[in-house]
């Protein structure tokens, strides 16, 4: 006899959304009723729309780029179709409570983080930031408190020091492939979700530029926590004689004493500045307008304003 079809909708917008999505589309259950995803940003000098992600989805559900979730016109529309449940992953916008509510199971979204831990817009970024020893997936019902519902599921993995594209990769491997069979047991009454502990919450604030700037007076830990954080944006820099520098590329020594900020060492291989409680070597930058240079580059450009025993900033 066969299964029962699962009615969905979906709402996302970047690319891990839509790796979710076609998880979604390779189970023969799911019937996915319509896809809602953020407006397309203008592209190049005539701002023509880029096409979304989404437009050329395999089972030809219809996709929605309402300017807002409460745009009557767009209720009206979502409301004919009788959906299950309303998968949300990384959609980036709040959603209202007739969403919330309307289909049979609510909404399930995943959330990068060991919730009640890091609720808000970057739990990855702040978990590696904070030096956490594990990181994982939560798949939670919506409601309309942020990140503050019941959860269905916990995926726990170890951080171990990865970087942020190292830890993404982790975690979406692991929400896509439990991505299916959490749905099913929604629907099925067999996972009901638990609420969070509210007394443990912590959140993940929206990164800014200035989050990336190294501070010497932090240690060595701290320091390269923040550079695996933010690799992807807005990248680590630091004060170079009076100028923002971008860094590609360092290594931690730790237990080393000196003047914090002061250079230690400068020549081809690495420029030496102390931080509170160790050695910085930086291996790679890139100077505002210019390419990546290394640290031959570097020394062979710089050797003439920068000296050991000199402060870097």
């Amino acid at each position: 006899m066969p299964q029962t079809k699962i009615k969905l909708g979906f709402a996302g917008t970047p690319n891990l959304a839509l790796e979710h999505f076609n998880e979604l589309c390779s189970s023969k259950r799911n019937d996915i009723k319509f896809v809602i995803t953020q407006t397309s940003k203008p592209l190049g000098r005539g701002l023509v729309a880029e096409q979304s992600l989404f437009a050329d989805n395999k089972v030809n559900a219809p996709v929605f780029q309402p300017h807002s979730l409460d745009d009557q016109s767009f209720m009206s529309t979502i409301k004919q179709f009788d959906i299950d449940l309303l998968v949300v992953v990384a959609y980036g916008k709040i959603i209202p409570d007739w969403m919330l509510n309307y289909p049979l199971h609510g909404c399930m979204n995943v959330h990068f983080s060991l919730l009640p831990k890091w609720r808000g817009a970057s739990p990855m970024q702040r978990a590696i930031q904070n030096g956490d020893k594990e990181t994982g997936v939560s798949f939670m019902k919506l409601v309309s408190q942020m990140d503050a519902g019941p959860i269905y599921k916990q995926i726990i993995k170890p951080l171990n020091g990865k970087d942020i594209f190292q830890t993404e990769t982790m975690l979406i491997k692991e929400s896509i492939s439990n991505l299916n069979k959490v749905i099913s047991n929604i629907v099925n009454g067999t996972l009901l979700p638990v609420p969070q502990n509210e007394s443990a919450v912590s959140y993940a604030g929206k990164i800014t530029k200035s989050d990336g700037v190294i501070d010497l007076n932090m240690s060595g830990k701290s320091i390269i926590n923040q550079f695996n954080a933010f690799k992807r944006w807005p990248h680590s820099s630091i004060n170079v004689k009076g100028e923002l520098v971008k860094v590609l590329d360092i290594e931690i020594i730790p237990d080393i004493n000196g003047s914090t900020g002061c250079v230690s060492n400068f020549d081809q291989k690495s420029l030496d500045v102390f931080c509170s409680d160790g050695l910085i070597k930086i291996k790679s930058l890139q100077f505002p307008g210019k390419k990546p240079i290394d640290s031959n580059d570097l020394f062979n450009s710089k050797r003439d304003i920068i000296y050991p025993g000199e402060m870097l900033a």
